[in-house]
């Protein structure tokens, strides 16, 4: 991780000690005075010694990423960063320099320690989440997948998609049988697997499926969110139903998408 990144890299909400903020060590009044009145992109420019892009974000999940566009870094940073001490700036450089580990874990402690800052979503509206379908209970089956593979996870909603959600995309013979929306850290699945013939461990399945997406870091590669990277591979490959749950879809897919907007 010496050199200069030329794939994208991001930092997201970290899972660190809370109390690792200690690490960010005591405020240099000189260094802010040398800061003063400059732009956050300024203050980083100036520690790169290069030009630079950044776009503030007010998002929930990545507090900060890089990509390169024809040598030119362009990076997108949480608001909380406007505020940061000279050595969190520092911090910030170091990174996108070249990756220091070091920076990262004083950069996860300083977003630990202004958890606030970060916008949650909105509460859902009473009722809005359905876990009870007609043949299948999603909360039932989400508590026994997190027994069985992450009993440790952070807190996820589920809810069943609305019925008829997916008539827009008719044209297209495919079926999204699962979702994870990340902002709202809710699993959402489509409603055509609540059917008595839909086994119970190919529900389970995609229900693990979509769980790893909440467990698992989602790394940006040349700008794009690499959602199913080598971890999340390795941690799918775990489900004890795997091999009998993909033979089940390759028989059944067809029916599955025959009856999706039923």
């Amino acid at each position: 991780m010496g050199r200069p990144p030329t794939a994208a890299r991001q930092l997201t909400l970290p899972h660190v000690d809370p109390l690792a903020g200690s690490i960010l060590g005591p405020r240099d009044a000189s260094r802010d005075d040398a800061d003063a009145g400059l732009s956050l992109e300024d203050r980083l420019a100036r520690r790169l010694g290069a030009p630079l892009v950044v776009t503030v974000t007010d998002n929930r999940r990545t507090m900060l990423s890089i990509r390169r566009v024809e040598g030119v870094r362009h990076v997108r940073l949480h608001h909380m960063f406007a505020e940061a001490s000279p050595e969190v700036i520092d911090a910030v450089a170091r990174y996108l320099a070249h990756g220091d580990r070091r920076a990262s874990a004083l950069i996860d402690a300083y977003i630990r320690a202004r958890a606030e800052h970060i916008r949650r979503p909105a509460s859902p509206e009473s009722g809005a989440l359905r876990t009870q379908g007609e043949h299948h209970d999603l909360g039932e089956i989400l508590d026994e997948v997190l027994r069985a593979y992450a009993p440790e996870a952070a807190p996820v909603k589920i809810t069943w998609g609305r019925q008829g959600a997916s008539q827009r995309r008719a044209r297209h013979r495919t079926i999204r049988m699962g979702a994870y929306l990340y902002d709202e850290g809710l699993i959402r699945i489509h409603p055509a697997l609540d059917q008595a013939w839909v086994p119970r461990f190919f529900v389970a399945w995609v229900v693990f499926h979509e769980l790893l997406h909440h467990l698992t870091p989602a790394p940006e590669v040349d700008g794009r969110r690499c959602h199913h990277s080598a971890d999340f591979r390795a941690r799918e490959a775990t489900f004890h139903d795997r091999e009998r749950a993909i033979e089940w879809e390759r028989r059944n897919v067809r029916r599955l998408i025959a009856t999706r907007d039923l």
